[in-house]
């Protein structure tokens, strides 16, 4: 009986050393938690390497639906997109803090 476990748990082993290589992505650092889209905070952007390719990618994780959307970016565009948010920011100030006002539907103005 033992080793049947044995068997098993070796071939689970495997199989999952065999995934990592098939995706060959690892996790290297996450983001703090952050509430999105009125959902429980979870983690918004993941660094992982390619071991195949030996590259480093950050994921940014987006809820959708009932799911997640999950964009792959290169340093390079990491960085473009930070500068943006960044710029966005700068220009906004505190309006960008504040909820989304929801626009009028174009039915009350045609009724009116």
């Amino acid at each position: 009986m033992a080793n049947d476990w044995s068997d098993l748990t070796k071939r689970v082993a495997r199989g999952i050393a065999e995934v990592r290589k098939t995706t060959g992505s690892e996790l290297i650092a996450e983001s703090q938690p952050v509430p999105l889209a009125g959902r429980i905070a979870g983690r918004v952007i993941e660094l992982r390497r390619r071991r195949a390719e030996d590259t480093h990618r950050f994921v940014l994780i987006l809820p959708f639906g009932e799911g997640e959307v999950r964009v792959e970016l290169s340093p390079q565009d990491y960085a473009g997109l930070t500068r943006e948010m960044v710029r966005f920011w700068n220009e906004k100030g505190e309006a960008a803090s504040r909820p989304p006002v929801p626009l009028k539907e174009e039915k009350e103005e045609d009724e009116g």
